[in-house]
């Protein structure tokens, strides 16, 4: 399984806010640099040998509500929460199903930002559209 590392995920965040606008505080856009910290170190977590989030929904719910909900850089978490999930699922040979459109990815991604889905609800939503590509 591919993960995303520290940089990447730092690299994502700087496309984001440079294609699409916004601030980026130089050098690294941190707001709350621990979080990403502990989001990378959580991926991989186990209990007792096992892992704790074994499903690859569960993994990209992970990366999508951490950088989201915790506020991890200074601007742009929605979008890079959002892409940091879909290039981890990419990686690792995953698409999302048929019935996602931009609409739907626009009104999810706002719905995590407002408090309105926990963790269980974004793993829950990409486990609802996500498919293995053929």
């Amino acid at each position: 399984m591919r993960y995303l590392t520290k940089k990447e995920i730092v690299r994502i965040n700087k496309i984001q806010v440079t294609k699409f606008g916004g601030n980026f505080v130089p050098e690294e856009n941190f707001l709350n640099e621990e979080n990403l910290d502990y989001l990378v170190e959580a991926i991989h977590a186990q209990m007792f040998g096992e892992p704790l989030y074994p499903e690859m929904h569960q993994k990209a719910g992970l990366y999508m509500y951490n950088i989201v909900c915790n506020h991890i850089f200074q601007d742009g978490n929605k979008r890079t929460g959002l892409q940091a999930a879909m290039i981890f699922l990419m990686l690792n040979g995953y698409t999302f199903n048929n019935s996602v459109n931009d609409e739907l990815l626009i009104d999810f991604t706002i719905a995590v930002a407002s408090g309105e889905s926990s963790l269980e609800g974004v793993q829950n939503w990409f486990q609802e559209h996500i498919i293995r590509k053929s």
